[in-house]
């Protein structure tokens, strides 16, 4: 499975790369620049579960991303 990330304005999703249709129909996430913070929409692509929604402010977005820069190696990104 190969993700790709694309972004059109403020909406940036993450979706899968497929051999038979270039993208699946949902995407694995859904971020959207509220012009406050951002909202990210983790869709359950299932009826058993809820979507799962995260609120945050920009400082707190760039705090999230700055700790998961040293999960780097196990989250599969290379330098």
């Amino acid at each position: 499975m190969q993700e790709i990330v694309k972004r059109k304005e403020n909406i940036a999703k993450v979706k899968i790369k497929n051999t038979k249709n270039l993208y699946t129909r949902n995407p694995l996430c859904e971020v959207t620049d509220t012009g406050n913070g951002f909202i990210a929409h983790f869709p359950s692509h299932s009826a058993c579960y809820q979507d799962h929604y995260v609120c945050l402010e920009y400082a707190q977005a760039a705090w999230l991303v700055m700790c998961f820069g040293e999960f780097k190696d196990e989250l599969g990104f290379k330098p």
